[in-house]
């Protein structure tokens, strides 16, 4: 027999081998693989098609080559669409392949099957079968048929279409399932690029060199197997798992490169997508939607951090967990990131926070948090050396405005007077509502004859008109305590001291301020023309003259 007969022949039978071997192995393995079934199938119709190809190779006649062809096309019609139906279950699209969508995509090759076994009568898939001429070896010289171009066709479709399946699998797969993936890649490739070099009349003889091919994707599929797992542990179980995750995953090896992402994390951070895998997962970040303090990127490695991310729509806010992986051998390979959106609670807890501390129609704090800052700042003062006051206002003849007007213009009269605070006060300064009509102001750094100036430009704000409202105009005026804190003085002394002054300024005729410990005389009216106030009195302006033009307001 000659050598390159012999050669393909034992190709051919080694593949048929492979194939029964690899079937077996299959159906016995115990694995959550949905297409295991499929495999089997699969690997039954390659044994089927080469070792039909090899006893037609060792035939001595015409009539064993016909019968040995019939073998062949048992199997061959079949293969390309069963590895199809396999990596639509190795991609996790099973779905897709409902029953009645599977025995569509068999129907084909079942024709091609049933066309061949009676080839004789009507010549559709072989036109005509006989012995070549001019061979050391009876060989077939065959004319296609209408349907052999159809199965072609159909073969070659099947084939590039699952190739493309897990070439774009491949790409967002994790990297230590991408051998299982290419494997399956090169499983689909090397047939079809055989049958090219067949149809190019490349081969010896023109023997087909897609069994003796087969042998070799056989070999292929043994070593993932036995090497990654490729039927017992699928990418798509694991991916499966990872992307019905609630919380967005980032995969980055041990060189700091973006290895791999679930669904979740791309839906938290839209600028990952396929093409940015093996680049530098720092640099790959937009910083400018980081805050300030975060755009160095050092998250990414902390145990536990919370970071502001920000976009067209608003801030979020992500908690990040970073956790090193480690092989059993203590090799670093590489770090999870696990991302939370806790945007929710930190805007809810800071909605909690500050119902706790401000009150909730003037939206500065309430006399609870006021108290808690103030006697900070009376205690940092103190120990600093530095001044601090301390004052009261209560909103003059407040009662007969609510009972005249209503409670909805009796709000609106307290926010005005706030808004007239907020006009003068400082950063370092507090502001609070002490009760319904009645606040409270502590301002540290301030020596009493800046605090008197304050409460000066605060007073005349509000009686320099009145306050315009659908019920008509109303006229506006508060009375004013004030006192300086003394070392040691705690912050219940000073409040009473500045209550009394209040109502020394009420029971002068409102609309005045009145420092503690001083009289209603001469004392007073120094305080308002002091340059030291700094608020740009002019000496002589309106201070006591204006409270008392107002006693009667």
């Amino acid at each position: 027999m000659n050598t390159a007969f012999s050669t393909f022949i034992v190709l051919f039978a080694i593949s048929g081998v492979l194939s029964i071997l690899l079937a077996l192995y299959a159906g016995f393995q115990k694995t959550r693989f949905s297409g295991m079934r499929w495999f089997v199938l699969m690997s039954a119709a390659t044994a089927l098609y080469t070792f039909g190809s090899s006893f037609e190779l060792a035939s001595t006649s015409l009539r064993e080559i016909k019968f040995w062809i019939s073998i062949e096309y048992l199997g061959l019609p079949f293969i390309s669409a069963l590895n199809l139906i396999v990596v639509l279950h190795y991609i996790g699209r099973e779905k897709m392949l409902a029953s009645r969508k599977t025995v569509l995509l068999l129907i084909l090759p079942a024709i091609t099957t049933l066309l061949m076994l009676t080839n004789d009568r009507h010549g559709l898939v072989y036109q005509g079968i006989q012995l070549r001429e001019g061979t050391p070896w009876p060989l077939a010289d065959i004319t296609m048929g209408l349907w052999y171009v159809v199965n072609g066709s159909y073969t070659l479709g099947c084939g590039l279409v699952g190739m493309w399946l897990l070439a774009r699998h491949m790409r967002q797969t994790l990297n230590v399932y991408r051998k299982q993936t290419a494997t399956m890649f090169v499983g689909l490739l090397l047939p079809i690029g055989a049958s090219l070099v067949y149809v190019l009349n490349l081969t010896p003889f023109h023997i087909d060199p897609v069994p003796a091919v087969m042998s070799l994707t056989n070999i292929l599929y043994c070593w993932a197997i036995l090497s990654a797992g490729m039927l017992t542990s699928t990418s798509v179980i694991r991916e499966n798992i990872l992307d019905s995750m609630r919380d967005g995953v980032i995969v980055i090896d041990p060189a700091g490169r973006i290895a791999d992402y679930n669904k979740a994390a791309s839906q938290l951070f839209p600028f990952l997508n396929a093409e940015l895998i093996g680049e530098n997962a720092a640099a790959s970040f937009p910083r400018e939607r980081l805050h300030g303090r975060d755009a160095d990127m050092s998250f990414l490695e902390d145990d536990d951090r919370q970071i502001e991310w920000m976009t067209d729509l608003g801030t979020h806010y992500y908690r990040i967990r970073s956790t090193p992986v480690y092989r059993r051998g203590g090799a670093f390979t590489g770090r999870t990131v696990v991302v939370l959106d806790v945007t929710e609670n930190v805007l809810l807890h800071r909605k909690l926070e500050r119902l706790a501390t401000h009150d909730g129609l003037t939206q500065i704090y309430n006399r609870a948090y006021f108290v808690e800052r103030s006697e900070d700042l009376v205690e940092e003062t103190r120990r600093a050396g530095r001044p601090l006051c301390f004052a009261l206002l209560d909103i003059d003849r407040f009662k007969s405005i609510n009972d005249g007007f209503g409670h909805d213009v009796g709000d609106l009269v307290i926010r005005h007077v706030v808004h007239a605070c907020k006009i003068y006060l400082g950063d370092r300064d507090v502001f609070g509502r002490y009760g319904g009509e009645e606040f409270a102001l502590c301002l540290p750094d301030r020596t009493i004859e800046e605090a008197y100036g304050l409460l000066e430009c605060v007073r005349r704000e509000l009686a320099s008109g009145p306050l315009m409202t659908e019920s008509g105009p109303i006229g506006v005026t508060a009375s004013f305590g004030l006192v300086e804190a003394r070392p040691g003085e705690p912050l219940g002394a000073l409040t009473k001291m500045a209550d009394q002054a209040m109502y020394r300024a009420k029971r002068s005729g409102r609309n005045a301020v009145r420092i503690a410990g001083e009289d209603d005389g001469t004392r007073h009216a120094t305080r308002i023309s002091s340059p030291a106030a700094g608020f740009g009195e002019e000496p002589g302006g309106s201070g006591a003259g204006s409270a008392v033009g107002a006693a009667g307001a």
